[in-house]
């Protein structure tokens, strides 16, 4: 069975999230316990989550360019995508900090609280653009191309080239809509939805009914 660029991605990603609550939740416990068992668990998973939510990212920016989106699915992909980019960071800063620390801080278990949350947030959007949207669904003309190289015998050097340019690619435009202020579409568009009162259109002047009197000379 070959596996094709866009599904890559959702191959990798269940690893930084199955492992980054699973630290956090060590070194909660062992901090509280003073469980050294847990702290070294802990210590170690974060690294290991590092590393998958580095892959996560880099997958998920080929699939990125693999995949059929526009309008409010392209908000969504693009919310998705950059939230696990600050979520990458937040766990590789994570990682190098707790390499050199035996014990967690406060601060620490703050950052990966908060990082849980971003990465369930993101994890609900990916769901929501797969389920609801069809994107990367090829029955439901999610796919941008059909004919994409898969990781099979006979196309694996294809599959590597296409990868690695579909992840510069993937790199050029978060550069390019992360510049023009696209940072968080879809959570823009949820709270001005809520919060921005609707401009009624001002009623037009009525035309009048006949032209003004024209005075002619005598």
């Amino acid at each position: 069975m070959a596996i094709r660029l866009q599904q890559m991605h959702p191959a990798i990603v269940h690893l930084p999230i199955a492992l980054l609550p699973l630290a956090v939740g060590a070194d909660v416990l062992g901090r509280a316990a003073g469980n050294r068992g847990l702290l070294s668990f802990g210590q170690k998973a974060i690294c290991v989550a590092a590393v998958g939510a580095l892959g996560a990212l880099a997958s998920g920016l080929i699939a990125g360019e693999e995949v059929n989106v526009e309008g409010e699915s392209r908000e969504m992909l693009m919310t998705h995508r950059n939230l696990n980019l600050a979520a990458t960071l937040a766990a590789t800063g994570m990682a190098i900090w707790r390499a050199m620390n035996r014990r967690p801080s406060a601060v620490y278990l703050g950052v990966g609280v908060a990082g849980i949350g971003i990465v369930a947030y993101t994890a609900y959007l990916g769901g929501k653009l797969v389920y609801d949207t069809g994107v990367g669904v090829e029955p439901a003309h999610g796919v941008y191309r059909a004919d994409a190289p898969a990781l099979r015998a006979g196309q694996a050097r294809a599959f590597v080239k296409t990868a690695a340019t579909d992840l510069v690619h993937g790199v050029q435009h978060m550069a390019q809509e992360v510049g023009k202020g696209q940072i968080v579409p879809t959570l823009v568009a949820a709270y001005r939805k809520r919060h921005v009162p609707v401009q009624l259109a001002e009623p037009a002047t009525p035309e009048p009914s006949h032209s003004p009197s024209t005075t002619y000379p005598s």
